[in-house]
């Protein structure tokens, strides 16, 4: 049975027409909140490319991940925001994937891989009229290839490889499009060529290649130390050009210091600028120029910080800014990148497995430290669209439990009511409901008969899988599923159990992964898989620990428990239910049996969950749930005995909270809420209930925190359990 909005009939176009007047009318500055880009990154550990959201606030979430061939060095973005590209330095291939520009999601163009045509391929940079691309080939020079805007192909330029120096590391293109710059780590120069506009072909400048400056001469005695040859000079590792055309810096990772080169804007041809090589960071790596022009910021590898210039725009002369140099906070900083309008910067840092998201003061050039947030393992470069995405939608999927029902509903963006478009059995008790992020596969655990059902989404119907249901173990409980949509994580409270499952992508039946049936501590209830899907944590009710699973590749599900480091963790009396904040960092559990809240760091590298300063925290009687808001600034936790929700303010870079007053009553019927559900967007809060009575929800206000009970029912049906897929439209 479908419920209609409106008691007359109502034309599609019209019905549109009238909820998007109601959205407009009560969000009207969501579309300018709500204009978000993508970034990228590689992991070079993990041999995976990462998708994030770039929220209005310059924060990063995770969009998913994708395999890739073996340690990618290098990720870049065509012009028209269409395509992302990869180079896979050890198998010599090219990724090129199209961007869902409603999404995110990325779709391998046909063809890709690319054969690289060339050796360690190992940073790109697209033409700025989007025509070609080139790529430094660490062996074998400069390749060039021609692409196609509309399908992603690549095709080699007649010519190329193009010879520049020993090793070549990474490469720059004049603003014009008529020059190239590559610096060549083992010879010491950098290589400048000529670009046909017509052909995308290269032609050596007169001159090239041009000496880079440093000489850095070389303790004989620490030769054998190093990593590059005793003739290598500086070790010129990275270029960057001024958006003006008129200045170039290198960074030299052997010298700890900066070249800076004016360039002749007729010919091409750099000449030193007098003063340089400048000393800076030890082991400066990468550099890059603000949108502005007016700084320059180097990171320095080995101080794991960011050195950052003025830059004089007559001169190229550069200034140490005041504060700087600035901490990363994570190790190894390999890249930086900036938004279109220069308001935040981006920092992989490469062997602490996290991104640093810093606010650029565009006068002063000061860098503030906003957020950190985890990624795959090994982050070596970053990149970001440079076009908004289209405005948020004005529905979106949603998954309930209803009785025996498994529910696909419409949510209203503007109000937040749920419309129910389909429904079908999923067993005689089922407890718990997760959904793929892009809304096309959904899977429901029945404890009534310890099953796993799992259905697919075709239009506005639910349709069972074949094979569905699948067997579990003995008292299944909760389920969850990794970003990448290829494993489902099962734990069962009869026999303390975690088990992974395999889902086909063509069909969705699910087979158990060899030995992954794994030992959970006793009593689990309550398991999450992290944003970055590099660990899966596991509340153990009748233990009063945590325990942490981890993957050990992105071609494998989460298959040990990392009891070396400590697994499982002791947690508060009664942990009943957990929660991770968005980045990654934080980890949140709600201990029914003393009314506490525990919140630990989760270490980057191991998973190690470390208490943060002042957890545990107070709740009220009876806590069941817990949810953290997208934008990481709050954490909600229901109370069922004291009929309430207490909010904490977050703390996003330590994971502190503090509890804001008052506490948040919950209606007639509150002492049956069982479950916390919000949103993606963290515009509504959801109350959900095992017993299946109708519940309230709440407009939630981003700034304080604020709860405001809406005056109806979401849903004309008691929900059980609720769940958003996070690419649903």
């Amino acid at each position: 049975m479908r419920i209609r909005l409106f008691p007359w009939p109502v034309s599609r176009p019209i019905l549109t027409a009238l909820v998007l007047g109601l959205w407009l009318l009560s969000c009207h500055t969501v579309l300018a909140n709500d204009a978000n880009r993508y970034a990228f990154t590689v992991n070079a550990f993990d041999n995976s490319l990462t998708s994030y959201r770039v929220a209005a606030d310059g924060l990063l979430y995770f969009n998913g991940f994708w395999p890739l061939p073996a340690f990618p060095a290098a990720v870049g973005v065509d012009p028209s925001g269409h395509f992302v590209m990869t180079t896979s330095k050890s198998s010599a291939r090219i990724g090129v994937f199209r961007i869902d520009t409603q999404s995110g999601v990325l779709t391998p163009a046909p063809g890709s891989p690319f054969r690289a045509v060339g050796r360690s391929p190992f940073f790109v940079r697209f033409h700025p009229s989007g025509k070609f691309v080139y790529i430094a080939s660490r062996f074998d020079g400069v390749l060039a290839f021609a692409f196609d805007p509309d399908s992603g192909a690549l095709s080699p330029l007649k010519g190329m490889p193009y010879p520049s120096g020993e090793r070549t590391r990474s490469l720059t293109i004049h603003p014009s499009g008529r020059f190239l710059y590559a610096s060549n780590a083992y010879s010491n120069t950098v290589s400048a060529f000529a670009i046909d506009q017509a052909t995308g072909q290269l032609t050596p400048l007169a001159g090239s290649p041009f000496p880079a400056g440093d000489v850095a001469p070389i303790d004989s005695e620490l030769v054998p130390l190093l990593d590059y040859p005793p003739h290598a000079g500086g070790v010129p590792y990275y270029v960057a050009m001024h958006p003006s055309g008129r200045f170039l810096y290198v960074s030299n990772w052997g010298g700890g210091s900066l070249s800076a080169f004016r360039i002749d804007e007729q010919t091409g041809a750099l000449s030193l600028l007098k003063g340089f090589p400048r000393i800076t960071g030890v082991n400066p790596y990468a550099l890059a120029v603000h949108p502005s022009g007016r700084f320059l910021y180097v990171t320095s590898w080995a101080d794991n910080a960011l050195w950052a210039y003025g830059i004089d725009p007559t001169s190229g002369d550069l200034t140490l800014l005041p504060g700087s140099p600035f901490a990363v906070a994570g190790k190894s900083p390999v890249a930086i990148s900036f938004d279109p309008a220069g308001g935040h910067a981006y920092v992989p840092n490469f062997n602490s497995n996290n991104v640093s998201v810093f606010t650029v003061n565009t006068e002063t050039g000061s860098l503030h430290l906003q957020d950190t947030l985890q990624t795959r393992s090994g982050p070596w470069s970053l990149a970001l669209t440079a076009t908004d995405v289209p405005a948020p939608p004005i529905t979106r999927k949603a998954f309930a439990l209803a009785g025996t029902q498994l529910l696909l509903l419409q949510q209203r963006v503007a109000d937040g009511a749920l419309l129910r478009i389909d429904a079908i059995e999923a067993g005689s008790q089922p407890i718990a409901v997760t959904a793929s992020h892009d809304g096309r596969r959904v899977f429901v655990a029945d404890a009534g008969g310890d099953r796993i059902h799992a259905f697919r989404v075709e239009g506005e119907r639910l349709v069972a899988v074949t094979g569905s249901p699948f067997a579990a173990g003995k008292g299944l409980h909760d389920l969850a599923l990794g970003i990448n949509g290829r494993y489902l994580y099962a734990i069962n409270e009869g026999d303390s159990t975690f088990t992974a499952y395999a889902i086909d992508s063509v069909s969705g039946a699910l087979s158990p992964v060899s030995d992954s049936s794994l030992r959970t501590g006793k009593g689990p209830v309550a398991v999450t898989v992290g944003a970055a899907t590099r660990y899966a944590l596991v509340a153990n009710a009748a233990a009063g620990t945590v325990s942490v699973f981890r993957y050990q590749s992105s071609h494998s599900p989460l298959v040990y428990e990392i009891g070396k480091y400590g697994s499982p963790f002791a947690v508060g009396k009664r942990p009943v239910a957990l929660a991770e904040d968005p980045t990654g960092k934080h980890l949140y559990v709600v201990n029914a049996g003393d009314a506490s809240l525990d919140a630990f760091s989760i270490d980057p590298q191991s998973g190690v969950l470390v208490a943060v300063p002042g957890s545990p925290f107070a709740t009220g009687k009876g806590a069941r749930a817990v949810t953290v808001h997208p934008s990481g600034d709050w954490v909600f936790v229901l109370n069922g005995e004291s009929r309430d929700v207490v909010r904490y303010r977050r703390d996003r870079l330590q994971g502190t909270l503090r509890e804001v007053l008052p506490r948040i009553p919950l209606a007639e019927g509150g002492k049956m809420a069982t479950g916390l559900r919000l949103d993606p967007d963290g515009r509504f809060l959801y109350l959900t209930s095992i017993a299946g009575k109708p519940l309230g929800w709440y407009a939630v206000d981003a700034k304080s925190g604020g709860l405001t009970r809406q005056k109806t029912a979401p849903s004309s049906e008691g929900i059980k359990a609720l769940t958003f897929p996070v690419f649903s439209r």
